[in-house]
């Protein structure tokens, strides 16, 4: 009998996450103002590791809602439509916002982007795409397309095959991180492991639902992050052994804390972890118009109080914006999107 499972926790995380991102992108407008707060700098330089989050929460999630159906051939077709409509709709509309932003104020920046990789989601180079954040939807895509090999296996075989593929991807990573003899390379890369490491957690949930584990969680979250910051690991194998490591375990804990009914989140955190997604697509375009508008400048000035009003106008207006995108326009979009085939 399989332990119920609530995600009230990880909707918040996923809010977490996304927050993260925008502080981590909006730093810079924060110190061009003028003087800045030392916690919020250092929370906002590492908050590229929400990044990290969203892809354990993605494996997790992907396993939570597939892995209790028919191993069927029809299902996997559902299952990767929807995700399709997932990414997609809710990604392009950003992407028109984004091309319509820079034709009116930076046209001759425009011919530098991949615009056909940027709008199909075929580019991972940042500094080619439109929406730099969209490289990490490139991998989602990947994660999605791999993840259709799971309806060819039982539910009990998925329990020897998902850790064996993982071992597999860990030992492609470490041959090309140590030697030449393995080019790095997308189709194997270490963000992979962070998806799997998802995917595991859902399937060993219930013998990680323990006080004990809450402790070791608690633990390798702190060595994790904290070498992770100490030896800047940014990018490649030694990021997902730290923010990787640690968004794993952090994600557990978020389970567990639920599970015992230490905390669940309440209906404001949900909201806002179902909008996580329009916030992180959004952000960077409400970023740029508040430079652009003028109210960067606005908020410059000696002191650490305009400045800090100013990041939290950028915060304030992308929540905000979020919610009610997420309400009115992806949410219906995405529904009448499923319904409709």
């Amino acid at each position: 009998m399989q332990t119920k499972i609530t995600l009230n926790n990880i909707q918040l995380l996923r809010a977490i996450a996304a927050l993260l991102v925008l502080l981590h992108h909006a730093l810079p407008h924060y110190q061009v103002m003028g003087e800045t707060l030392v916690l919020i700098d250092k929370v906002a330089y590492w908050g590229f590791m929400g990044v990290d989050i969203f892809f354990v929460i993605s494996g997790f999630i992907m396993a939570y809602t597939t892995f209790h159906k028919p191993r069927t051939l029809q299902n996997s077709r559902t299952f990767l439509k929807h995700r399709l409509f997932r990414i997609y709709l809710g990604y392009w509309p950003f992407f028109l916002f984004s091309f319509l932003l820079f034709w009116f104020t930076n046209p001759a920046k425009i011919p530098s982007f991949d615009l056909v990789g940027s709008f199909f989601l075929l580019n991972t180079t940042m500094s080619e795409l439109l929406l730099p954040i969209s490289w990490s939807l490139s991998y989602e895509l990947y994660f999605y397309f791999l993840f259709l090999f799971s309806f060819l296996f039982s539910l009990q075989q998925l329990y020897r095959v998902i850790p064996l593929l993982t071992l597999l991807i860990l030992t492609l990573v470490l041959i090309a991180h140590s030697t030449t003899l393995l080019p790095s390379s997308f189709f194997y890369s270490p963000y992979l492991l962070e998806f799997f490491g998802g995917v595991l957690l859902y399937q060993f949930k219930e013998y990680l639902m323990r006080w004990w584990v809450l402790v070791l969680s608690i633990v390798v979250i702190v060595v994790a992050y904290g070498y992770g910051i100490h030896y800047e690991s940014k990018n490649g194998l030694y990021r997902i052994l730290t923010f990787g490591v640690g968004a794993f375990f952090l994600t557990l804990m978020f389970l567990i804390l639920e599970q015992k009914n230490i905390y669940s989140a309440n209906r404001y955190a949900v909201a806002l972890g179902d909008a996580s997604y329009t916030l992180y697509l959004s952000h960077l375009i409400i970023i740029n118009l508040f430079y652009f508008m003028g109210f960067r400048a606005f908020f410059s000035g000696e002191g650490v109080l305009l400045p800090l009003l100013g990041l939290c106008m950028i915060i304030f207006i992308s929540i905000t914006f979020s919610l009610l995108y997420y309400k009115y326009i992806e949410k219906p979009l995405y529904t009448t999107a499923i319904k409709g085939t």
